[in-house]
């Protein structure tokens, strides 16, 4: 007979399935950044077809936290800690579909030869918006306010980087135009891949105090 789980045991179950689909999730941003720095086909491919992984991963978080809100009607940080579990994996979720799209975008740039500034610019927008994934889950895991608050900064960086690609190319060129309107569209993908960061930060703000307040 199957013995039924505590809450607390229900839990940390929930608490490390979400930490298991974070370390997935970084490793989902660092495979595309692989893909797009070679132009790597067969790597973007890959990053598409291992989408199910984190489909997977939320639809057991919300399933648990949905059981857990209705068997157990948690309370105060208990009740606050279920919300966010689940709102986080919807995050790292949509951070994955993003992946998706940016790869589907590196397979149309098959054939293109990227030129040195917008491969060390996306590499930077890219490596950003992992430690700004990591940092953002350093704040759920350790409850650090300061950790969380900090993203907001560190998102401005990517914003500024972003906005570089909608005004630094050649216009004369038409065949370099319909590449940069490609990397434009890639490089606010990983600037959502950031936001999404900033807005997991914001829900660790308000399991830890009970407000939800969107940093600026």
């Amino acid at each position: 007979m199957e013995i039924r789980k505590t809450f607390h045991e229900q839990l940390d179950e929930l608490y490390r399935d979400l930490l298991k689909m974070a370390n997935t999730t970084v490793e989902t941003i660092e495979q595309t950044r692989a893909a797009f720095a070679s132009l790597d086909t067969a790597k973007a491919k890959g990053v598409m077809d291992d989408d199910d992984v984190l489909d997977h991963f939320v639809k057991k978080i919300e399933e648990t936290g949905i059981e857990l809100l209705a068997r157990q009607a948690p309370v105060a940080i208990d009740l606050r800690t279920i919300i966010v579990i689940m709102r986080v994996a919807q995050h790292l979720e949509r951070v994955g579909d993003l992946c998706v799209n940016i790869s589907k975008a590196i397979v149309n740039l098959e054939g293109y030869t990227m030129s040195p500034w917008i491969q060390e610019n996306m590499d930077e927008m890219f490596q950003r918006s992992i430690k700004m994934t990591l940092r953002a889950m350093e704040a759920f895991k350790e409850r650090d306010l300061a950790k969380a608050k900090d993203l907001s900064k560190m998102d401005d960086t990517v914003d500024r980087i972003n906005r570089t690609f909608l005004t630094s190319y050649n216009k004369e060129s038409e065949e370099e135009l319909e590449l940069v309107i490609r990397v434009v569209m890639i490089a606010r993908f990983i600037e959502r891949i950031a936001d999404h960061a900033v807005d997991v930060g914001e829900n660790v703000s308000y399991m830890m105090t009970g407000e939800f307040v969107e940093f600026s």
